[in-house]
């Protein structure tokens, strides 16, 4: 089974998400990737962020797991980091008007609010826990 490692970061009571608009549906999704050969989970999810979003993270730890749409998906609390949230990687370079992509900053007690954040079984896990942050 593909394995996805994403990262749940959050800041002065808020949560980075990336805002996707694509082929006209707007929805958010928690920023993250999948494994590269030879890669640890963890060192996938470093991987990803410093190139989804311009920072270099630290993992505090592993929140939970879940499969979503046949991979399995591992989220990592990540409280620090360092450098300003900016796109860049693959995302940046596959920007057009058919395929968006935009960090933002949500308040962490509007996430439950949120209708368009995928998969919804862990914003709901991140939203009864997010008093533990």
């Amino acid at each position: 089974m593909p394995q996805r490692a994403v990262g749940v970061i959050i800041k002065d009571d808020k949560i980075l998400l990336m805002r996707r608009i694509k082929n006209g549906q707007e929805y958010y999704v928690f920023p993250g990737g999948g494994m590269e050969n030879g890669e640890t989970i963890e060192t996938a999810i470093i991987r990803e962020i410093k190139e989804e979003l311009s920072i270099n993270p630290k993992i505090e730890k592993l929140l939970f797991e879940i499969e979503n749409q046949g991979r399995q998906e591992y989220y990592y609390l990540i409280k620090e980091f360092t450098g300003q949230p900016k796109l860049g990687g693959e995302e940046k370079q596959r920007m057009n008007k058919n395929n968006q992509y935009y960090p933002v900053w949500i308040e962490l007690n509007k996430l439950k609010d949120l209708n368009n954040l995928y998969p919804e079984s862990a914003k709901e896990r991140i939203s009864q826990i997010n008093d533990d942050y």
